[in-house]
C-alpha cells in the first residue's frame, strides 16, 4: 500500500506545472463479486467476493477523454475449520491501472465510459496446518503470481456545490489473464476526489 501511494504521488508531482488545472486526487472503496479463480479452490466456502480499497489520479483536460490511473487492493481473509484444526488464508489483488474514459457532461451529473489496462499481483498468504495436505481436503492454492488484465467501466461524478470536491461510483467490468482460462469479476466502488487548483 506504501508503494501505490508513493507512486501516485510522483506521477501528481511529475505532471508540469501549467497542468496541474485538471487533475484530481481520490480515495476510493467498495467491492469485488464473482472472482472465481482458476486454480483456487476450497471446497463448500464462498470464495468469490472481496473488500476493495484504492487511490487514484484522474486527468481532465485531454483532448476528448479523460485519463484515470489507479491503484486498488482487493483482499479476503477466511478461515476454514476441518478435523479439529483451522486453515487461514489471506488473498489478494494489487492491481495498477490506467484507464480512457468518455465524459458526457450534463447539468448536475457527469457519467462515463470507458476501457483500460491493469496488472495483477495475485496473492495467498497461509499456513498449512501440521499434519494437514491441502489437496487431501480438495483445497487449490496457486502460487504468487503476476499478470496482466483489461477492463470495461461505467460511472459517474457528481461535484459539490462550492467545494472542490466530486463524489463518484463506478463498476467495472475486469478479466485477467490466469492460465488456462480467464478469470473474470465484477467490482463496485464509491469514492471522493479532491480537484487540485
Amino acid at each position: 500500500m506504501k508503494r501505490l501511494i508513493l507512486t501516485l504521488i510522483i506521477l501528481a508531482l511529475a505532471a508540469p506545472g501549467y497542468a496541474l488545472t485538471g487533475i484530481s486526487i481520490g480515495v476510493k472503496g467498495g467491492m469485488v463479486s464473482n472472482y472465481e479463480q482458476p486454480g483456487f479452490a476450497v471446497p463448500g466456502e464462498d470464495t468469490d467476493a472481496m473488500n476493495l480499497a484504492g487511490l487514484q489520479l484522474k486527468f481532465t483536460k485531454l483532448p476528448m477523454i479523460d485519463l484515470i490511473v489507479s491503484g486498488e487492493y482487493a483482499w479476503k481473509k477466511e478461515t476454514y475449520s476441518g478435523f479439529g484444526q483451522s486453515f487461514e488464508l489471506t488473498r489478494s489483488d494489487l492491481q495498477f491501472s490506467a484507464s480512457a474514459i468518455y465524459p458526457f457532461s450534463l447539468p448536475v451529473v457527469t457519467p462515463y465510459l470507458g476501457a483500460g489496462v491493469a496488472t495483477h499481483s495475485l496473492g495467498y498468504d497461509y499456513v498449512e496446518p501440521v499434519g494437514w495436505a491441502l489437496d487431501t481436503y480438495d483445497i487449490e492454492v496457486p502460487g504468487n503470481e503476476t499478470r496482466m488484465g483489461y477492463h470495461l467501466m461505467g460511472g459517474f461524478d457528481v461535484g459539490l456545490p462550492a467545494f472542490p470536491l466530486t463524489l463518484n461510483a463506478e463498476y467495472r467490468l475486469n478479466w485477467v489473464s490466469t492460465p488456462d482460462e480467464v478469470t473474470k469479476y465484477n467490482s463496485i466502488t464509491a469514492g471522493l476526489s479532491f480537484s487540485l487548483p
